[in-house]
């Protein structure tokens, strides 16, 4: 099981009262073979206001590893709800660098992504037509991880606001945590025609050395059903030569087959890395298969991927 420790938050959610609702049960299983073989299978349940995720991965022929991914439980309070346990909460508005995902941190590139796991936390969300406040205790009682932990393991407190206001959504993040001090952001995504969407980012962190992140990009899309999504993005918490990014990224639907390409290059190092990835989708099965080339700098150090993976759901 996951090292995670979120006792408060999990004793909370045992407290509260059994929902009543009629459940819902949802399940996968995959096999990956490439450069890492990988079964891994999927459990999602739901019973009212109760819902979880638990993962069982084994990975080149080790161990099984069953991971709680989330169990949380949501109810009314006061003028809106509170959420206790461990849950996925994504934030921000972009596709590959996510500023303002200051709670849920993740690797928005990867090959053939597994459930996320999520944050244990204390949450409460109020919201009407058009806004939405959110409060998060993330990991309630741990303090600051380990040298070895990443900042997600953090204890802290975050707060976002959102408002739609037209064709436009805007939203600004506060937190507050030992390891980054304060960290405030704000972000939009706008709808400019029936095909073009432009949204960026901020965030400035006190720590490490008054930092900060930013980004911008956008998503244009046709009848024909092509997409194309490009950002770019500077990261001053990052090592030197990765602190500058460009990605473009270009996918289509036919049918029932989604055939992608992107690239991301580093300007200040020259790295460029390139993937091509194919999914074909019918019934409860999924064919996917993904080539990965690290090229310039990268390509001295990180070996090409390809994975092909097959997945059914039930």
């Amino acid at each position: 099981m996951p090292r995670h420790k979120f006792p408060l938050a999990l004793a909370c959610a045992l407290a509260l009262p059994p929902a009543t609702h009629a459940g819902e049960l949802a399940a996968n299983v995959r096999a990956q073979l490439g450069s890492q073989s990988l079964q891994a299978g999927e459990l999602r349940w739901s019973d009212g206001a109760l819902r979880g995720v638990l993962t069982a991965t084994r990975v080149d022929g080790g161990n099984v590893r069953l991971r709680l991914n989330e169990l949380s439980y949501d109810r009314a309070l006061g003028s809106g709800f509170l959420t206790a346990g461990k849950k996925v909460m994504s934030w921000d508005v972009g596709y590959a660098f996510r500023p303002l995902d200051v709670v849920q941190r993740e690797d928005r590139r990867a090959l053939n992504p597994l459930a996320l796991e999520g944050v244990p936390m204390l949450a409460w969300e109020r919201f009407d037509a058009d806004s939405a406040t959110t409060i998060v205790w993330a990991n309630p009682t741990q303090g600051r991880a380990t040298s070895a932990g990443q900042q997600r393991d953090d204890e802290a407190l975050a707060i976002r606001h959102y408002r739609q206001r037209g064709a436009r959504d805007e939203y600004a993040v506060l937190r507050l945590s030992r390891r980054n001090g304060i960290e405030a952001g704000a972000s939009f995504s706008q709808v400019a025609s029936d095909g073009l969407e432009l949204h960026a980012s901020v965030l400035w962190q006190q720590r490490p050395a008054h930092s900060g992140k930013a980004m911008a990009g956008f998503t244009w899309t046709t009848e024909s059903k092509l997409s194309i999504v490009g950002e770019m993005w500077t990261d001053r918490s990052a090592a030197p030569g990765q602190q500058r990014n460009r990605m473009l990224r270009a996918a289509q639907y036919i049918d029932d087959v989604e055939i992608s390409a992107d690239v991301l290059w580093q300007p200040q190092t020259g790295s460029r890395i390139g993937t091509l990835s194919a999914s074909w989708k019918t019934g409860p099965w999924t064919l996917s298969a993904s080539y990965r080339r690290y090229g310039g700098l990268a390509g001295r150090y990180i070996q090409d991927t390809a994975l092909a993976s097959l997945q059914r759901g039930f």
